[in-house]
């Protein structure tokens, strides 16, 4: 085997043949004690030995003629070429942490070709505690814990498989050795029974890690509340009802005050005029006992053309009254003429008398 290697070196250094090379992936990020596999490829024929090594130590020796000539312990390499392309693939099994560097191919004559390996570790994640009940509305906080990762996991968390928006929990690490320890809390109000789960992951992890508990929430007997607007417009609508039947009420009330002040002073005034006119009844006016219109002087000769229409010698008069005549010029001397006058349905009439002495 030591015979092959010091052949493939040989014919490495001598050899003039330049060849076009290509290494995929350029990046690969694989978890601990798993495998990562590169592939190496000429696009021309012709070479004669291909070289891999990682981390600039030889890892093992292809042949283009022969194949693999040597490996050590870890690594191997599988044939993929087909016509004139001719494609290796180089394994490492069981990748440790101390293998994350450069891994290199190189064909005799021409450039080293390198990518990176990354190589992480996947740890234990945990939510404290078992199962959990609390009542509604109570607030119910949650930690996890993530212990052994490389680098720092990235933690989130998720209720009913729906994830938890990042501002509502926080999340730290410590170093543990080699290795990082991360925690985080999630505070919650219970509104209902909900499974809380705590994610843990790294870039080598396609599924993440994940710890779960089911928090049962226990309802609490509220009374039951009515519904207020039903009763706000009742009372609204009954209290405007009384508001107007109080208005018309007063509006009534005004109006009958009003009236009964008007037939209070009618009734009044009816009384004194009553009690005006039985005054004057008793007093014995328009009963023909007084003879209120004669008068001592004498009428006036005016008085006797207009036939005694002046209102003084009407008012209050009786039925009968004697008035003097006026004495004519050619009237005899001694004796006099006077006249008397009765009221009657028929009106005035006037008797005349004449006295001789």
């Amino acid at each position: 085997m030591a015979v092959f290697s010091f052949m493939a070196v040989f014919l490495f250094i001598f050899e003039g043949v330049i060849a076009k090379v290509q290494l995929e992936p350029q990046n690969a990020t694989v978890l601990q004690h798993s495998e990562a596999r590169f592939n190496c490829c000429v696009n021309e024929p012709g070479w004669t030995v291909m070289i891999w090594s990682l981390n600039r130590l030889l890892a093992l020796t292809i042949l283009e003629t022969s194949g693999v000539v040597n490996s050590t312990g870890r690594f191997s390499a599988s044939d993929y070429s087909t016509g004139g392309a001719s494609k290796w693939e180089f394994i490492i099994e069981n990748v440790l942490r101390e293998d994350s560097g450069q891994v290199t191919c190189q064909i005799q004559g021409s450039e080293p070709v390198t990518a990176q390996l990354s190589v992480q570790e996947s740890g234990a994640v945990e939510i404290e505690g078992a199962n959990r009940t609390a009542t509604e509305g109570e607030q119910v906080t949650f930690q996890c814990l993530a212990v052994g990762w490389f680098p720092a996991p990235l933690l989130s968390w998720a209720l009913n498989g729906m994830p938890v928006p990042k501002e509502l929990f926080n999340s730290s690490f410590v170093e543990a050795g080699t290795v990082l320890n991360s925690s985080s809390s999630l505070g919650i109000t219970a509104s209902s029974s909900v499974l809380v789960e705590c994610l843990a992951t790294v870039p080598a992890l396609g599924t993440p890690e994940r710890s779960g508990v089911f928090l049962t929430v226990a309802k609490v007997d509220k009374p039951q509340t009515r519904d207020q607007t039903v009763l706000i417009a009742v009372t609204v609508s009954f209290s405007a009802a009384a508001l107007l039947v109080l208005i018309i009420i007063a509006i009534v009330l005004c109006c009958k005050r009003k009236k009964g002040a008007k037939s209070a002073y009618q009734k009044e005034a009816r009384e004194h005029s009553q009690s005006q006119r039985d005054k004057n009844t008793h007093n014995g006016e328009g009963q023909g006992h007084d003879n209120l219109g004669y008068d001592t002087e004498g009428p006036k000769a005016n008085d006797y053309n207009n036939e005694f229409t002046d209102s003084r010698y009407w008012q209050n008069c009786s039925n009968s009254f004697q008035m003097p005549d006026l004495a004519k010029p050619n009237q005899e001397a001694g004796g006099h003429t006077h006249a008397i006058y009765a009221i009657s349905d028929g009106g005035v009439r006037k008797h005349r008398h004449v006295t001789i002495v």
